[in-house]
Parts: C-alpha cells; structure tokens; sequence
C-alpha cells in the first residue's frame, strides 16, 4: 500500500510538473503569436510607408525635371542675343516725355524682357505648382539679371543636392 502511495504521489507531481510546463509553454505560444502579429504590422507599415515615399520621390523627380527645364529655358532666355544690348535698346524708352513722378519712374523699370520672363515662370509654377519656380518668377520681376542668374544657379544646387539626399533615402527604403 505504502509503495502505490508513493507511485501515485510521484504521478501526481509529474502530472502537477507536466501541467506547469504545458502553462508555460502556451504563455510563451501567446507572446511569441502576440511578438510575430506586431512585428508582421510594423513589416506592413514599414512598407506601406516607403511605397508612398517612393511615389512622392517620382513625384518630387519629375517636378524637379520640369523646374531645371523652366530655369534653363530662362538662363537660355537670360543669355541669348536678344538680352544683351538689352539696356541700350530699352533705356531710351524710359526717359521721361512730359512730367512723370518718380515713382512712376521706379514702376517701370522692368523691361518687357523681363516681364515676358517672369511671366513664363509664373506660368511654369503655376502649372507645375512649384513655390520655387514662383519665388524665381517674382525676383525676375523685381531685381536685375545678375541677381537672378545667381538665384537660378543657387536653385539648381539646391535641387540637385535635394535629388541626392532624396535618391539616397529611396535606395535605402528599397533596400
């Protein structure tokens, strides 16, 4: 009798043993389900998130494609025969003929060249709505050539050094 009393105590510690190992075993099923559910949504986060990012790059690309074009299309303007000599051609135009105020003066100092200029940018920001082809159009209609052939320049790296981060940033996000 003492000897089955023995076996079963000993059975009902395996048993007792069995069932706290069999407890564990499903606490840690259900952190690992729990882990592997979070870690596949951040997965599909991650890549929802760099697929957007890789269709604003296109985006972004093809805006810049087009403001490069726009500028060089006004550098070619800025530095064709028709605007050298262009002081020469249009200052005779401004002296005054009959009493003008100053301020009348100032308002005309654009030249049509220029206005033909800024409006060609004006119409590129507007079609491509870019806010620095805009900027460019309005520093057209307002300052002399040297400083905007400076500010398309400065443009220019600004984009290209822009298009590099941003091409570096793709490559990591498709890697």
């Amino acid at each position: 009798i003492e000897n089955a009393e023995h076996e079963v105590s000993k059975k009902e510690e395996l048993r007792a043993e069995a069932k706290q190992y069999k407890a564990e075993q499903e606490g840690d099923r259900a952190t690992t389900v729990s882990d592997k559910a979070e870690d596949e949504k951040y997965l599909e986060d991650m890549r929802a998130m760099c697929k957007l990012k890789s269709a604003d790059f296109e985006s972004r690309q093809q805006l810049r494609g087009e403001e490069l074009e726009a500028i060089q299309k006004a550098i070619d303007i800025l530095s064709s025969d028709e605007v050298s000599g262009a002081a020469e051609k249009h200052l005779p135009s401004m002296l005054q003929r009959g009493a003008k105020a100053l301020a009348q003066l100032r308002a005309s100092q654009a030249t049509p060249l220029q206005e033909r200029i800024s409006s060609f940018l004006s119409e590129r920001a507007k079609a491509i709505d870019s806010r620095l082809l805009s900027l460019v159009s309005q520093r057209v209609a307002t300052d002399p050539f040297v400083k905007v052939k400076k500010l398309i320049k400065d443009l220019i790296v600004k984009l290209l050094e822009e298009a590099t981060r941003e091409t570096e940033h793709k490559g990591w996000c498709d890697a």
